[in-house]
């Protein structure tokens, strides 16, 4: 068999998970009302004298995934977000003054969520950021090195480091920090109405495979635990084939493909993640008028659907906004 070719480089694999794989800011009712928790400890100013009032905290100590022990604001008004999941705040209702908005470049299934916010650089632009005057900085993004240098800008939390967490932790996560946590409920309780919704409409039978097959320039690529699989597998039902349950054994986010070897990986379904670059359209229209890709089952039964390679990101919103897309393909599939 073919050997297939993972790509290890550590840019490349973060550009591709992101690919491959509301707003408002907090107000000041939610955020005065922020306790600590198990890992964020309240830091209080000494009242006046005992016939008095106590004196409202301004700042708090909050302990971030690194285990570090942060000095924040209690209620953080300028927020920078470092990152590929900006809609993990914005479903909370947070929107950050700036952004990574051009590592997720045009791929996104939220811009008009983005108004507004400004785009800080990727890698970021240290002088972009102490433009905005950040009185906190949200950090998830895999170059730890950042961290250090956000630090002497803002106090900088670390939420993770590129996609640590599946969705709901980072988003809970993040809830705990900026006190939304009855909002992260209220988001989580209505996605989950709409998995269900969604799954009773496609009414799948047992043992019904997806495969999700990423066209990207003139490469091909087969997702494993990471994008559009995490909705396929882990909230509709659909189960991974042979070749695939490979990758997500070996905890593989994707692999790079030849023609010769998809067949290897092909389900009872196969969802095509693309874009509209020349590139991708001329690789895409020679894969499809192969005998190799006419031949395949899913192909000649009509099993095939086509999304663009925007929803291969795992943030709330992008998460939400898929399931009306799948929801639709296989509305007008039905209506056939």
């Amino acid at each position: 068999m073919p050997t297939i070719k993972k790509l290890f480089l550590p840019l490349t694999l973060l550009l591709l998970a992101f690919i491959l794989a509301s707003c408002g800011q907090p107000d000041n009712t939610t955020t005065a009302a922020l306790t600590a928790t198990a890992t964020s400890e309240a830091t209080e100013s000494p009242a006046a004298n005992p016939s008095t009032a106590e004196v409202v905290a301004t700042t708090r100590t909050y302990t971030d995934y690194k285990q570090r022990k942060v000095e924040i604001p209690a209620h953080p008004q300028n927020i920078v977000y470092v990152g590929s999941n900006p809609g993990d705040l914005l479903a909370l209702g947070v929107k950050p003054k700036g952004a990574s908005l051009s590592v997720i470049g045009t791929q996104v299934a939220y811009p008009d969520l983005l108004e507004g916010i400004e785009d800080i650089g990727y890698p970021f632009s240290p002088e972009k950021i102490l433009a905005l005057s950040p009185d906190l900085i949200i950090f998830d993004d895999w170059d730890e090195a950042g961290i250090e240098a956000l630090s002497q800008i803002a106090p900088t939390v670390v939420v993770g480091l590129d996609g640590t967490f599946p969705t709901e932790e980072r988003v809970r996560q993040i809830a705990d920090l900026f006190g939304r946590t009855a909002q992260a409920d209220t988001w989580f309780n209505n996605y989950n109405a709409k998995v269900a919704s969604v799954k009773k409409q496609l009414n799948l039978t047992e043992g019904e495979t997806a495969t999700s097959l990423l066209v990207l320039g003139s490469d091909l690529y087969i997702m494993g635990n990471k994008g559009l699989n995490e909705t396929l597998y882990g909230q509709l039902g659909f189960k991974p084939g042979e070749g695939v349950q490979k990758l997500i054994d070996a905890n593989e986010r994707f692999a790079t493909i030849s023609d010769e070897v998809l067949t290897q990986y092909i389900g009872t379904h196969m969802f095509i993640l693309t874009d509209t670059s020349s590139k991708t359209v001329t690789r895409q229209t020679a894969l499809m008028d192969s005998g190799l890709w006419q031949a395949i089952p899913a192909v000649k039964e009509g099993r095939v659907y086509t999304l663009d390679s925007k929803y291969n990101f795992d943030d709330p919103i992008t998460l939400d906004r898929l399931l009306d897309e799948i929801a639709d393909i296989f509305s007008s599939k039905g209506t056939q």
